[in-house]
């Protein structure tokens, strides 16, 4: 079936079961934001690849909502089928939900699938709707009955994180939550997010493209902690390790039975915005519900000393795959007929050679030219195109490694660039010392220091449509919470521990993108009457690109800085770099 076909379908299923709209997004059971193909639905009925979004079907009309980093590619996917793009932050573009409200009648029945809903959505929307006087249905799930082809849910083997990655036993992680269910009375603790799940048990897998996690659910019992997980993922010897850690095997499925056989009148932990509606119906009635964060959300953030220095150890591995990329890149020439897609698999061959190396940390980005102008540009077979000796080439990527998760990007000219590309990488890279120089009271929130990044490009009437930075997780998620650099006011203090990304950028539609990320630890400065500072240590180790680099537009400091940071490149790089691509990085770093 193409796009048409399918919503077509679903119409005639609408009519049939009295059902006036219905909304399906690009999430899955456990609220993740990268998901397996098994509930890409989304996808599966747009064309649109893009990890966020949602499409809303009525009687007549068809309607996908993306935000910034997809307008472009959005629009191209979904061009020639009856869907139309809003674009979400312009102005005048209301929220789906806003839309709802003024397109549908009072009575009508919205329909959702509660499996693929955060309980705190589902309560929000009932509000929202309940004004206008809709009715909200959470059993609807037209998907499951269309999609004949779904692919299977994922089973790959789990296999356990050493503590030796790790820096803290999978018991003491969960006495950790322990202590903190105790300071809410709970008795119980639902942990449906992934991530967390692999954390807290120093579990990983390959269950999610390029996150190493596994499909699961984990329920936190007074004596117990069982882990729900198709049992063909645990070979015995994890099995046995697990069950001497106090952790029982149930089936996926049987998750919903175990929440609703809870004793009468026990506390449970549940976090609402990552726990589904579905399981949100399925606890025991009679018992008493706490909606709290999961713990492991804060917990994770705050990588141990061990972590930190592996992450360290880390930095330089990943920058000399990616020193080693740029040299291979700089070096070929038009005839080698290099594309969006080769180079990005060259890359992944420069990691795989690194010590520990398992994966990508998510599918790179490469793009050409015009290309880079969409923040989230993916090459696919259809927009490959060749990478020529002239134009912007934009490199953002990460592995995932036993020793932890990067995260870098980088932009280059193929040729000589011209004098606004080079204005434009400079006002990027002012914003990018910005926020890596900055000290910062205790307690500051990331907020507070996004305004840095873009300062230099507000001054020129400019500006980007993403956040600044975003948590990086330990050999996990590539993005990961609670903390963000970003505009959004997000309520999380920047604590020491922390790891971030540092990565301002531009975006000239038709013709170029820039953007430079480096990852950065948050840790303690000093102490003084004034109270206790912070600072970021820069985590990721490769050269800026001192052709793209206006001297006169920095001031002395910035100059120390690019300088010190360059040293430090060619200081840890070299010792790792075949000795041609030593000498080559030695002029890509010398002073400015």
């Amino acid at each position: 079936m193409n796009t048409n076909e399918k919503i077509n379908h679903i119409r005639q299923l609408m009519k049939d079961g009295n059902i006036a709209a219905v909304i399906i997004p690009s999430d899955d059971p456990h609220g993740s934001e990268y998901v397996a193909d098994h509930w890409q639905a989304r996808k599966w009925l747009t064309g649109f690849s893009g990890s966020a979004g949602t499409a809303v079907i009525t009687l007549e009309h068809a309607i996908l909502w993306t935000d910034f980093r997809y307008y472009i590619q959005a629009e191209k996917q979904i061009s020639g089928s009856w869907f139309e793009l809003y674009k979400m932050g312009e102005p005048d573009v209301p929220t789906f939900q806003k839309w709802l409200i003024d397109t549908l009648k009072p009575k009508d029945t919205i329909g959702i699938d509660g499996n693929v809903f955060s309980m705190a959505n589902v309560k929000k929307y009932k509000t929202q709707f309940k004004a206008k006087g809709l009715l909200l249905n959470t059993d609807i799930d037209f998907v499951r009955e269309l999609w004949t082809d779904r692919p299977p849910r994922p089973k790959s083997a789990a296999f356990s994180l050493s503590e030796q990655y790790a820096g803290k036993s999978r018991k003491d992680k969960i006495r950790q939550i322990q202590k903190q269910m105790d300071a809410l009375d709970a008795s119980y603790h639902l942990i449906a997010t992934l991530d967390d799940i692999a954390w807290s048990l120093n579990l990983r897998g390959q269950d999610v493209h390029t996150n190493p996690v596994n499909i699961a659910f984990v329920l936190i019992a007074p004596q117990n902690v069982f882990l729900f997980v198709s049992k063909t993922k645990i070979n015995d010897a994890l099995a046995k390790e697990l069950r001497r850690d106090g952790i029982d095997i149930v089936e996926y499925e049987d998750i919903t039975s175990a929440l609703s056989k809870i004793q009468d009148n026990k506390t449970i932990l549940v976090d609402p915005e990552n726990t589904n509606y579905r399981l949100y119906q399925s606890i025991n009635k009679k018992c008493k519900i706490v909606e709290e964060s999961n713990p492991a959300i804060a917990l994770k953030a705050i990588k141990n000393d061990i972590e930190i220095a592996h992450l360290r150890q880390t930095a330089v591995k990943d920058g000399a795959a990616v020193v080693n990329f740029l040299f291979w890149l700089e070096h070929q020439n038009e005839d080698a007929q290099i594309t969006e897609q080769s180079v990005a698999d060259k890359l992944y061959l420069f990691r795989k050679d690194q010590e520990l190396f398992v994966e990508n940390s998510f599918d790179p980005i490469m793009a050409y030219q015009d290309h880079s102008a969409m923040c989230h540009y993916s090459a696919t077979k259809e927009t490959d195109v060749v990478i020529g000796n002239a134009g912007m080439f934009l490199t953002d990527s990460g592995g995932n490694y036993l020793t932890g998760t990067t995260d870098i990007t980088r932009t280059i000219c193929r040729g000589k660039p011209s004098k606004q590309e080079i204005t434009d990488y400079t006002l990027v890279l002012k914003g990018h010392i910005s926020v890596a120089t900055v000290l910062f009271p205790k307690g500051t929130k990331g907020f507070q220091i996004d305004t840095l990044s873009r300062q230099y490009l507000w001054q020129q009437g400019m500006d980007f449509g993403h956040g600044t930075g975003h948590g990086v997780g330990f050999f996990l998620c590539v993005h990961e919470g609670p903390a963000r650099i970003s505009p959004h006011p997000i309520d999380v203090k920047l604590e020491k521990g922390m790891v971030l990304t540092n990565e301002p950028g531009v975006y000239r539609e038709g013709a170029y993108g820039i953007r430079l990320e480096n990852m950065i630890l948050v840790d303690q400065a000093f102490e003084n009457e004034f109270g206790t500072f912070m600072k970021f240590e820069n985590m990721t180790v490769c050269h800026f690109e001192r052709t793209l680099i206006d001297k006169d537009m920095l001031s002395m400091e910035e100059k120390d800085w690019i300088n010190a940071y360059h040293a430090m490149v060619y200081e840890k790089l070299s010792p790792n770099l075949d000795q041609d691509v030593a000498l080559w990085l030695n002029e890509k770093t010398k002073e400015l």
